[in-house]
């Protein structure tokens, strides 16, 4: 099986402001996917980014309030409407540029109750699934490290595993990225197994620091490749790691484990 990497653009070729610039920028460097956040105010730009560029849209964020919720309303009680909106506005802009799939991020835990926001969860989640299968869409939940995101309600496999039982669609999938399952659970090798027929999308950086997959750290990645390889998981595995350099001079490590891009 080849591996094949997508470039996440909230980390990688932040040399430029723009969504629709880094995917120049990606394409120039020879990826032919990307993870996109939602490009509000520059949706036609994207647009014309993928169709100049031939670029596989692989996954984009649900839509966010950088105000008040910038990880996420899907848990937050009392905010069912906007995820509503944010849900129904990404939708929109993933079948137009040909997107398979949106990672739907939980927010923040508040002042209320663990319950509260689980059930805030589920049912939002319900809700999702319904207008994803109507468009053909899948959607991703991640669970998020602690140290990376205090609070964040999605934060491990165990809630993540009872969602993904009480939705039970196949629509609805497990985002396993590498960096978060090392400091959520560790234990690479067992947790991949265990986890290998939930899951919907890969990403990748190396602990603690969330540097190239090469870079001195935790985990050793010619092996943790050959474990996804293992899974059988043969979509897009996104680079979502912030370049210890540039993202270019970072691009080594392809060559170092004997990948392309």
């Amino acid at each position: 099986m080849v591996l094949k990497f997508a470039a996440n653009l909230n980390f990688l070729f932040t040399e430029c402001s723009t969504i629709a610039e880094r995917i120049y920028m990606a394409h120039g460097a020879g990826f032919r996917a990307v993870e996109i956040p939602f490009p509000r105010y520059e949706e036609s730009q994207v647009l014309e980014a993928k169709k100049s560029t031939g670029m596989e849209i692989a996954l984009i964020n649900i839509a966010l309030d950088l105000d008040k919720h910038k990880f996420g309303t899907a848990s937050v009680p009392g905010e069912q409407e906007k995820f509503k909106k944010h849900l129904c506005d990404t939708i929109n802009i993933a079948n137009q540029l040909n997107c398979p799939k949106i990672h739907i991020m939980s927010g923040l835990m508040n002042d209320q109750s663990f319950e509260k926001h689980f059930s805030t969860y589920e049912d939002n989640l319900k809700y999702a699934v319904k207008e994803l299968e109507q468009n053909e869409l899948m959607g991703l939940i991640e669970p998020i490290n602690n140290y990376s995101v205090p609070s964040y309600f999605m934060n491990n496999y165990e809630t993540a595993r009872e969602i993904l039982k009480n939705v039970n669609k196949n629509n609805l999938k497990l985002m396993l990225d590498i960096f978060h399952l090392q400091q959520i659970c560790g234990n690479v090798t067992h947790s991949l197994e265990e986890l290998k027929d939930l899951i919907g999308h890969v990403q990748i950086a190396q602990v603690p620091n969330r540097h190239e997959p090469d870079v001195v750290g935790e985990l050793n990645f010619e092996y943790v490749f050959s474990l996804i390889e293992k899974a059988n998981y043969n979509d897009w595995i996104g680079c979502e790691y912030k370049p210890k350099t540039t993202t270019v001079e970072g691009l080594k490590w392809l060559q170092k484990y004997g990948c392309q891009l």
